[in-house]
């Protein structure tokens, strides 16, 4: 912060101290860097979503350790917000980030949510526990249950990727999609 003090002659010709506080700019540009994401908001690809067969139930939890029983053990699709949920504001959120629990392995929505409990405290992919650790306290974990057996979940979370294009998520669109978000960049 800068302190600047400056001297006025009034009318009355008496000398006068104006005190004006300015904020260094270069600190705010580099705290406010931080928080700086970038959001494709591609109306086309929201035009061209049509719903799966089964229909996605969407639950939301806040992401802390505590809601950690709250999750299911079931396979299905989640996705990470940042919500500031302040000033009476109308619902108003960040998708950014999308995965799938249950495809290939025994995992299960549960077991994912602790995994990125995990991630938060030992970073393996550096931009999630950017994520995790940047918005922790407007981080929101929502989740839908989704049976294999009636839905493929790759399939499912590749389509609301290429729908959605969430920042966080590098990996799991279709070629053609991940081809022009790479050529955006």
């Amino acid at each position: 912060m800068l302190v600047w003090i400056c001297y006025k002659t009034d009318a009355d010709q008496s000398l006068s101290t104006h005190i004006m506080v300015y904020y260094d700019i270069i600190d705010q540009i580099k705290d406010a860097s931080i928080y700086q994401k970038k959001f494709l908001l591609w109306k086309t690809q929201w035009d061209a979503y049509t719903d799966p067969q089964t229909p996605l139930n969407w639950k939301c939890v806040k992401f802390e350790k505590d809601n950690t029983s709250q999750i299911p053990t079931k396979k299905g699709v989640y996705a990470f917000f940042v919500e500031p949920r302040i000033a009476k504001f109308p619902s108003h959120a960040y998708l950014t980030y999308i995965g799938e629990a249950g495809h290939e392995s025994d995992g299960n929505l549960q077991k994912r949510f602790e995994d990125y409990l995990q991630e938060k405290r030992k970073p393996k992919r550096i931009h999630i526990y950017r994520m995790l650790n940047t918005w922790e306290d407007y981080l929101y974990f929502y989740y839908a249950e989704v049976n294999p057996l009636q839905t493929d979940l790759k399939q499912l979370e590749q389509k609301l990727l290429d729908t959605f294009i969430p920042p966080f998520s590098k990996r799991g669109y279709s070629a053609k999609i991940g081809g022009i978000i790479r050529g955006l960049q």
